[in-house]
């Protein structure tokens, strides 16, 4: 495999190898083509993306501080398992970040971006008939980008992208049970139109509609898996929680 046959889901328009192995690493991980839980050495890695050893360990580096693999000495480069019960605290932490983007992005975006921002709200409109979950993650991950960059911050863009990719690998790994699609979509193109006209309470609102749903899906695939014992389940003080991947 070389980067040229590779079709990346997630462009970041890279331009260094470390970039591009980043990139086709972070989309086999979100899509579960590089298995949770598998075991991998630098070497079978840099043959997989057909990249050299030297970006391959830069881009494992960066994928380790997002929590999408982990380094064992002597035993090799681990997918990380799906966190059933971080889900939910990814959702918690994205809402008050998300707030921040939003608003920021309906009171600073260029003409440029706004622009851009309407045709990745027609893009969703269009989707509402197909209903492909790549072509979701693709606009998702775009819609991601520009409001990050839209809000002038680089600091709250970055964590909100990190963030964002632990929530589509959740999501991917559960798209059959993504049944209101059409709904989402439309929160996604409101908030849109809220952004790119400069409602900035609006955009708020419709972010806290969007993360209500995200973390409401989340729950309830949480206590399935608890009551079908696929996750394990360790004690709380007040409540039981799912601790890591499934068994």
């Amino acid at each position: 495999m070389t980067p040229d046959n590779v079709t990346v889901l997630f462009d970041r328009g890279a331009v260094s190898q470390h970039e591009k192995a980043y990139g086709v690493l972070e989309d086999l991980i979100v899509t579960g083509a590089l298995a949770p839980g598998s075991q991998w050495s630098e070497v079978a890695l840099a043959e997989k993306i057909g990249l050299g050893r030297t970006p391959t360990r830069e881009a494992i580096q960066k994928l380790v501080f997002q929590r999408l693999v982990r380094v064992a000495p002597r035993q090799g480069v681990f997918i990380s398992e799906i966190d059933y019960q971080g889900q939910l605290k990814i959702v918690q932490a994205r809402r008050d970040i998300e707030h921040l983007i939003v608003a920021q992005a309906a009171q600073l975006a260029s003409s440029a971006e706004r622009d851009s921002l309407r045709y990745v709200a027609q893009q969703l409109d269009e989707l509402k008939d197909t209903r492909d979950m790549r072509t979701y993650m693709r606009l998702h991950f775009t819609l991601t980008r520009l409001l990050g960059e839209a809000s002038r911050n680089i600091y709250a863009a970055e964590f909100y992208s990190t963030l964002q990719t632990l929530s589509r690998r959740f999501l991917y790994f559960h798209q059959d049970r993504y049944t209101n699609f059409v709904h989402i979509c439309d929160l996604h193109i409101r908030q849109i139109n809220a952004v790119v006209t400069g409602e900035v309470e609006a955009a708020i609102e419709l972010a806290k509609a969007r993360n209500d749903y995200a973390e409401t899906f989340a729950r309830e695939i949480l206590m399935e898996l608890i009551l079908n014992s696929q996750v394990s389940v360790s004690s709380a003080p007040h409540s039981p929680t799912a601790s890591g991947g499934k068994r």
